[in-house]
């Protein structure tokens, strides 16, 4: 095998791989908006949720403007109170894949560092 077809077929391979990346990206993009919308309507949004056991859930429910605590278990589901918007803290729903990998290549680093030692450049860097 000559050196230019093993070129050629790194190239392809190179190629075929960043198609296949950002094919994942972009699916990965389509499906996470879709997850997101499910519990979203045209009037009401499930803002938060707390799982405190099995089948025994609160959640923090928009509807139009207010925000109401409920109760939810597997016989029944209770209104608790209104709450106010300025005591609630709701984090953004947005994806956002730049945050998303950072956040993931910090946690590799952290098991890395605590498992094989890392590397020079890791252990330098304050985590």
């Amino acid at each position: 095998m000559s050196s230019d077809n093993l070129f050629i077929e790194a190239v392809a391979f190179l190629l075929i791989f960043i198609l296949v990346v950002f094919l994942a990206y972009y699916v990965t993009l389509f499906l996470n908006k879709k997850a997101f919308n499910i519990y979203k309507g045209e009037n009401f949004d499930i803002v938060d949720h707390l799982a405190l056991g099995k089948d025994k859930n609160l959640y923090i429910i928009k509807v139009c403007n207010e925000y109401m605590l409920f109760s939810a278990t597997s016989n029944s589901i209770v209104y608790i109170k209104t709450l106010n918007e300025k005591d609630l803290k709701i984090k953004d729903k947005s994806f956002n894949f730049g945050q998303s990998l950072n956040i993931s290549l910090n946690n590799l680093r952290r098991l890395s560092i605590k498992n094989l030692g890392g590397n020079e450049h890791d252990k330098d860097k304050k985590i």
